[in-house]
Parts: C-alpha cells; structure tokens; sequence
C-alpha cells in the first residue's frame, strides 16, 4: 500500500515537473520573440527619428529614451525593495512585542473576563494588522 502510494505521488511529481518545464520553455521562446519584436520596434523609430532629425539625433533620442526607461525602473525597484524591508521590520516588531504587552496587559486587567477580554484583543488586532501587512504586500 505504501509502495503503491510513493509510486503515485512520484508519478505526479514527474508530470508536474515536465508540465512546468514545458511552461517555462514556452515562456521562454515567447520572451526572445518579444524581444526580437522591440528590437524592431526600436529599429523603426530610429529610422523615422533619423528621417525627421538627422541619424545622431535619432540615436540620442533613443538612447535618452531607453537611458530614461531604466532609471524609472531602477527606481521602482528601489521603491519596492523599501516597502518589503519596511514590513517585514513592522512585522518582527509585532512578533517581539506580543510576549512584553501580554503579561502587562494581564497585569493590568483585574478579573479573569477582562484578562480574556484583553487577550482576545490583543489576538483580534495582531489579525487585523496581519492582514493589512499580508494585504500590501
């Protein structure tokens, strides 16, 4: 029984693997005819610019252009990376703060309903803070 059940679950791992690898190889072939689209694409405009205001000028402007591209995307990049470290720091402060704010808050509360009450609360806003942290991220 147990043989049997480890050469399924084998079985469904290999098919799940080719399946991706067959997804990532067509994804793969899909980005290169992208970028052989742009290239043209950019071939084109060259020509046009070139055209309108001299071969130089084209170059520039395209050179500007893509130079342009990149640094807004460096700087999304930057942006991003800023938001998760961001996050995950709020996230680990929650995490060591919980242990200290539980004993004092029971500390404070004087009968058993209002110490469960303070746990339940403390438990239904460390949710509601997961769930916003999980919903930016």
């Amino acid at each position: 029984m147990l043989r049997a059940l480890s050469l399924l679950a084998a079985s469904e791992l290999g098919g799940a693997v080719r399946r991706n690898v067959a997804i990532l190889a067509i994804h793969a072939v899909a980005l290169i005819v992208f970028a052989a689209a742009c290239g043209f694409l950019i071939a084109v405009a060259h020509m046009m610019l070139a055209a309108a205001h001299g071969a130089i000028a084209a170059s520039l402007i395209i050179a500007g252009a893509l130079a342009g591209i990149a640094l807004m995307l460096v700087l999304t990049g930057m942006i991003l990376r800023h938001r998760a470290r961001r996050r995950a720091n709020v996230a680990t402060a929650a995490l060591v703060a919980a242990p200290m704010v539980l004993p004092a808050a029971r500390a404070l509360a004087s009968s058993a309903t209002v110490s469960a009450g303070v746990i339940t609360g403390a438990v239904a806003l460390g949710a509601l803070v997961g769930r916003q942290l999980g919903k930016n991220g």
